[in-house]
């Protein structure tokens, strides 16, 4: 393996010349135009339209053209909360009378000609709170319509992330379409939102078949006036790279969502740009530290790992140049970041020391989940190599999305399972992704990690500050309260981009993972 690694810096060092073009070099045309549809290739078709409490990251990312929020991220994340009003024209929160009132924007209308108004939201909200979904619900304390466009929630406590979670979590839909399709029927409604959503975004659903396309036409009635600027937007998923990239050199589409590292490599050397920005996946290894019993929580065992490991090698073997190495969870920019924190450097004689210290002398037998992608069987090949180099005995176990999501998500653990391989965000800002990813109650729970009263009791205190400096302080302290107990062993970061043809101007992951302004979108004449 280590041969391998350093045979592959090889092709990193040819890359790195290439590597990256950003929105901010593009080269400007004169003035946006009107018109065109774009195609764009993804991966993985959503499993969910417009159900909030069924929907998964890949189902919100998948309706961006269609559905709105009543928040959402701003470019500015450093020294501002990271959120605007969308749907909502103004939001007061009231830290003493704990209550978050929102202030609806008038004049909207749905795509089926209904309008936005408080009522709606509350309903958009009741159905998350009747599923049990909505996030942070142990502050939730009630809500109620004041006027046609005034909601407001009463709170039993303050925290920090419910305007930016409440606000941005519920897709905003038309209840009118729900109730004409369901009949009152909620199972009837949850199968119809599947393949359904009726939003007020810039682009409205002409059709959707599972796992061959999705396809958005014109919003001609869209609140935002001179917008948008293209005519349709069509996605096709195509699973299989090799087909993706054939398509995308013949210029069949205009956009590849998904490229592997090794092809954006290539499609930037054939004259496309590579779309990034803040976003990025942790890419980490989740020891067992939920269960009591596990073996995991020996403080000893996680370090172990993390010395054995070569982060930057394995990053740029498997990144082509485009993956950063991880010395804590937080990297350079986010809120949490400490540029002279490396808690557990490359050094296998240390892991094989604690191995033993740790009653292993012999070794230690251990399960290493992975995803059954190309991407996550390299990285499952790469860390078991360096692990049993060291002491231990890895059984690489590659499951398929059922057997995979299953095992990783909810609580308890049980004890026999040991190590995953699995990713985190990175939100708005790095509390935020503390809050959503890490916390007591965060957005999806991942069964592998545990918590403890201390790390309660800084996540309590976070969560009730209001100036940006000391939420920066607190998600510090948070964060390197995990690192240096070694709760989570960060290896690499992957920057998020798409492949896009220069004809194509888009303000793609200018603001995170959770955004993305499909009207302001257009492209050249080609």
């Amino acid at each position: 393996m280590k041969k391998a690694l350093r045979t592959g810096l090889v092709v990193v060092v040819l890359a790195l010349g290439i590597v990256s073009i950003g929105f901010a070099q593009q080269k400007a045309a004169a003035a946006p135009q009107y018109g065109g549809v774009l195609k764009l290739i993804a991966t993985q078709s959503p499993q969910v339209l417009s159900y909030v409490p069924a929907m998964g990251p890949q189902d919100h990312t998948a309706v961006f053209p269609g559905g709105e929020r009543l928040v959402d991220t701003t470019r500015e994340r450093q020294t501002t909360s990271g959120f605007e009003p969308v749907l909502a024209e103004k939001i007061d929160e009231d830290v003493k009378g704990l209550k978050i009132t929102w202030h609806i924007r008038k004049g909207i209308k749905f795509h089926d000609g209904s309008e936005l108004d408080a009522d709606v939201v509350r309903w958009n909200f009741q159905q998350m709170i009747d599923a049990k979904a909505l996030p942070h619900s142990q502050f939730f304390k009630g809500m109620r319509v004041t006027d046609k466009y005034t909601l407001v929630m009463d709170l039993k406590e303050y925290s920090n992330q419910l305007v930016g979670d409440w606000g941005w979590q519920p897709v905003i839909t038309s209840k009118a379409a729900w109730d004409k399709a369901s009949g009152g029927d909620l199972a009837k409604g949850k199968e119809w939102a599947r393949t359904n959503i009726v939003g007020t975004g810039p682009f409205m659903l002409k059709e959707y078949k599972r796992d061959v396309h999705l396809i958005w036409v014109k919003n001609p009635n869209y609140w935002r006036k001179g917008r948008p600027y293209l005519d349709g937007i069509e996605v096709r998923y195509i699973p299989d790279s090799v087909t993706a990239n054939a398509m995308t050199l013949a210029k069949e589409v205009d956009v590849w969502e998904t490229a592997p590292p090794k092809d954006q490599v290539e499609l930037i050397k054939q004259g496309l740009k590579r779309q990034s920005s803040w976003p990025a996946l942790g890419w980490s290894i989740w020891p067992n530290t939920s269960n009591p019993n596990s073996k995991w929580k020996d403080k000893r065992l996680r370090e172990a790992v993390e010395y054995a490991i070569d982060k930057a090698a394995i990053a740029k073997a498997l990144g082509f140049g485009l993956y950063r190495p991880l010395k804590s969870l937080p990297p350079e920019g986010e809120w949490g970041y400490d540029p002279g924190y490396d808690p557990r450097p490359y050094n296998p004689a240390k892991a094989k020391e604690l191995l033993a210290a740790a009653g292993y002398p012999n070794g230690l037998k251990a399960k290493l989940l992975v995803f059954f992608t190309p991407d996550g069987r390299a990285a499952g090949a790469a860390i078991k190599q360096y692990l049993d180099e060291v002491g231990f005995q890895i059984d690489l176990d590659v499951a398929d999305p059922g057997r995979f999501f299953s095992t990783i998500n909810g609580n308890p653990a049980s004890p026999e399972l040991d190590l995953s391989w699995w990713m985190t965000g990175r939100d708005t800002n790095y509390l935020q992704t503390y809050s959503r990813w890490f916390s007591k109650e965060p957005f999806t729970p991942l069964q592998y990690l545990g918590h403890t009263p201390e790390q309660a009791e800084l996540e309590a205190q976070a969560q009730k500050l209001t100036s940006i400096k000391d939420q920066q302080a607190a998600t510090r302290k948070l964060m390197r309260y995990m690192m240096d107990n070694a709760m989570i062993i960060p290896v690499y970061d992957q920057s998020v981009a798409v492949m896009q043809h220069p004809w194509v101007h888009s303000t793609r992951y200018e603001q995170g993972f959770v955004r993305w302004q499909t009207e302001e979108v257009w492209m050249e004449k080609h």
